[in-house]
């Protein structure tokens, strides 16, 4: 969500703000992955798939801050 409106808001402080927030969403979802994996919540492939998703995810919203 924070993605689409940030592009929505054009080129500028809007659309990094809403990226950052983006990111920082995506970083702690990994962390809660970390936590129900440790707590035996996930198997290991849906842990590794969802967490690995999520770190690309959080690598091309970098490139997009710094576009």
């Amino acid at each position: 969500m924070n993605i689409r409106e940030g592009f929505g808001r054009g080129p500028g402080g809007g659309r990094a703000q809403s990226i950052r927030v983006a990111r920082g969403e995506a970083e702690e979802t990994i962390g809660h992955l970390r936590s129900n994996f440790a707590m035996q919540r996930l198997e290991r492939s849906t842990y590794w798939r969802l967490r690995n998703r999520l770190v690309v995810i959080n690598r091309m919203l970098n490139s997009l801050e710094h576009s």
